[in-house]
């Protein structure tokens, strides 16, 4: 979700891999982004642990169920308060 909502703010690409235990069993999968000048972003990649390994990156359409399915509704709190932040963010910055 946190690609997603990073992909709504900045555009690009999002890039998924699978990611592998230690003993080399599937763990699931890790998605980040690729900005649009190339530049990749990966704000959740210390969630593994050591041994876990992130395989290489393939990219990803963006998923389809976003108006369904179990990732809504934590797609759209995080979205939201994301974008509070930063609106919060904003007004607090002097003026130019």
């Amino acid at each position: 979700m946190t690609a997603l909502v990073l992909q709504d703010l900045l555009g690009g690409e999002l890039l998924v891999a699978e990611v592998l235990h230690a003993d080399g069993s599937r763990q699931g999968v890790h998605y980040w982004n690729r900005l649009p000048d190339d530049a990749e972003i990966d704000l959740t990649r210390e969630q593994f642990i050591a041994g876990e390994v992130v395989g290489p990156a393939a990219i990803s359409p963006r998923p389809a169920n976003l108006d369904g399915g179990r990732v809504v509704e934590p797609y759209r709190v995080l979205a939201a308060r994301v974008r509070d932040a930063l609106s919060a963010g904003a007004a607090r910055r002097p003026a130019r």
